[in-house]
């Protein structure tokens, strides 16, 4: 029974590791492809950049049964506007609207993030394994745990068995939550430019920084 806690270990790690491979979405641009700065959206509205985390994922962004834009597509839209983002291979995101940070900035990066249908295996795996391996712990503890002087080694087996399980289970429950789509809504923030000199822009993604500078 000791000798499966290593194997099973290290098992989750090798198939949890790959997981889904991300890019780094590229932030609000201030000129346009002729090299004009891009006008500001009117007050009340925000500029969203909308990019998909996946390369070989593309998403319709949807306003009031309408589609505005297909990503990656920039369009102005009200801080309160209702959006709804359609996968091409049926993932479907949610957005009730934009915080005080976008409606300060004025301009957001939306980064639409689909299913990771690696993670989604893996969890769906070990949770099935860690299941199993609950099961098969409780009849151990209560048969060796109620008599240690006889059926000492029945206790150890499952409490051993049960106490890797258990933590390994709720990871491989949480890997399968996290696995679904789910969209990253964030502030763009753009410095003054100096003489001569594009406006540098900041945005926190979910994979780091980016800008331009």
């Amino acid at each position: 029974m000791r000798s499966l806690v290593p194997a099973f270990i290290a098992l989750l790690l090798m198939t949890a590791l790959p997981g889904c491979v991300r890019r780094v979405a590229a932030p609000y641009q201030p000129f346009d492809a002729q090299g004009q700065p891009r006008e500001e959206p009117p007050p009340g509205m925000v500029e969203v950049t909308a990019v998909s985390e996946y390369d070989d994922q593309a998403w319709d962004v949807v306003a009031n049964g309408n589609v505005l834009c297909t990503t990656p597509c920039t369009q102005w839209v009200g801080a309160a506007q209702r959006l709804r983002l359609v996968a091409n291979d049926g993932d479907r995101l949610f957005i009730s609207g934009f915080g005080g940070e976008e409606m300060q900035t004025r301009h957001a990066l939306l980064v639409a993030e689909g299913t990771c249908h690696g993670k989604q295996v893996n969890g769906i795996v070990f949770t099935s394994l860690g299941g199993m391996a609950i099961v098969t712990a409780i009849p151990f503890i209560a048969v060796g745990c109620s008599n240690i002087e006889k059926r000492g080694g029945l206790c150890t087996a499952g409490l051993i068995t049960a106490g890797v399980s258990l933590p390994l289970t709720a990871a491989a429950i949480w890997m399968l939550a996290d696995s679904g789509p789910k969209a990253h809504i964030l502030p763009v923030f753009k410095a003054q430019a100096s003489a001569g000199q594009p406006a540098a822009t900041l945005a926190i993604t979910p994979n780091g920084v980016a800008g331009t500078f």
